[in-house]
C-alpha cells in the first residue's frame, strides 16, 4: 500500500505541473490534451462496456468524440445536439447492418451513455478554457485581454480536486468507521467525504489568496462546493461502473492511478455544472 501511495504522489508531481502548463497555454496545445483525454477514456468506457457483453461501434465514436472536441473549441455548444443525434443514429445503424436484435436496447443505451460521459463532459472543459469574453465584467478586462480566465479555472478546479481527494483520504484513512456506500466503495466513509469537503474549502481559500485574488471568494467557495458535493458523487458513479464490469480499474495506463476515467472521474462531473455557473450567474 505504502509503495502504491508513493507511486500516486511520484506521478502526480511528475505530470500535475504539465497539465497546468498546458492549461495556462489553451489554444491548441489544451485541445490535443483533452482530444487525447476524449480518445483514451472513450476506449476505457467501451472495455468497461465490453465486460458486460456490450456491441457498440467504437471506431465510429471515437471519432465523434474527437469532431465534438473540436467543434466545441470552434463553435462552443451551439451543435452538441447535432452529436448526440449523430451517436444515436450511427448506434441505431450498426446495429442494424450486424442484425443485432439481442441487446439493442442495451447497446444503444450503453454508446448514448459513454459518448456523454466521456466525449461531452470532457468537452466542457474546452468550453471553459475557450469561454468567451462577452461573459466578463470590466474588472476582468486585463485577464480576458491575456486569455488567462479560463484557465485559471480550470485550474482552480484542478486545486479543489486535488485537494479534496487528499483530505478525503487522510482523514477517511485513519478515521473513517461509517462506510458511505459499501456496496459501491467499500473504502469509501462520511468521515472522509466530510474531510474531502474541508479539503474543497482550503483550496478556496488557498486560491484566493494565492493566485486567485481577481475572483470573488463567494464564487470560489460555491464552486468548492460544487467539487466537494458532485465530484465525490462522480468518483462513486465511476466506482458504480467497475464494479458492475467487475473490474478494479478502467486500465493501467497511469501507474498508481490507473486509468484516464479512474483520475478524471470527479472533473468529468463537475466540468459542466461550474461552466454553466459561471456563463450564467458570475459572468451572465
Amino acid at each position: 500500500m505504502k509503495s502504491n501511495l508513493l507511486t500516486r504522489v511520484v506521478v502526480a508531481f511528475v505530470f500535475a505541473p504539465l497539465i497546468i502548463y498546458v492549461t495556462l497555454l489553451g489554444k491548441l496545445p489544451f485541445l490535443i490534451f483533452i482530444e487525447i483525454l476524449i480518445v483514451l477514456g472513450l476506449w476505457e468506457f467501451f472495455h468497461l462496456s465490453k465486460a458486460k457483453g456490450s456491441e457498440i461501434p467504437k471506431i465510429p465514436l471515437i471519432v465523434l468524440g474527437l469532431f465534438l472536441g473540436l467543434s466545441a473549441y470552434l463553435w462552443g455548444e451551439k451543435i452538441f445536439l447535432f452529436f448526440l443525434l449523430g451517436i444515436l443514429y450511427v448506434s441505431a445503424l450498426f446495429l442494424i447492418i450486424k442484425g443485432k436484435t439481442q441487446g439493442a436496447t442495451f447497446n444503444l443505451s450503453i454508446s448514448f451513455l459513454g459518448f456523454f460521459y466521456v466525449a461531452v463532459f470532457f468537452s466542457y472543459l474546452i468550453l471553459l478554457r475557450e469561454m468567451s469574453p462577452e461573459f466578463f465584467p470590466d474588472r476582468f478586462a486585463s485577464l480576458t485581454t491575456s486569455y488567462k480566465i479560463g484557465g485559471l479555472w480550470i485550474i482552480y478546479l484542478l486545486v479543489c480536486i486535488w485537494s479534496c481527494d487528499t483530505f478525503a483520504y487522510f482523514i477517511g484513512a485513519p478515521l473513517g468507521k461509517h462506510p458511505l456506500s459499501p456496496r459501491v466503495s467499500p473504502k469509501k466513509t462520511i468521515e472522509g467525504f466530510g474531510g474531502g469537503i474541508l479539503g474543497a474549502i482550503a483550496a478556496a481559500f488557498f486560491s484566493y489568496f494565492v493566485f486567485f485574488s481577481s475572483a470573488q471568494l463567494k464564487d470560489l467557495l460555491i464552486v468548492a462546493a460544487i467539487v466537494a458535493l458532485v465530484g465525490q458523487v462522480g468518483d462513486l458513479t465511476e466506482s458504480l461502473f467497475k464494479r458492475d464490469a467487475q473490474l478494479k480499474d478502467t486500465s493501467h495506463i497511469i501507474p498508481g492511478h490507473g486509468g484516464i476515467l479512474d483520475r478524471f472521474d470527479s472533473l468529468l462531473f463537475v466540468s459542466p455544472i461550474v461552466y454553466y455557473y459561471l456563463k450564467f450567474v458570475v459572468y451572465r
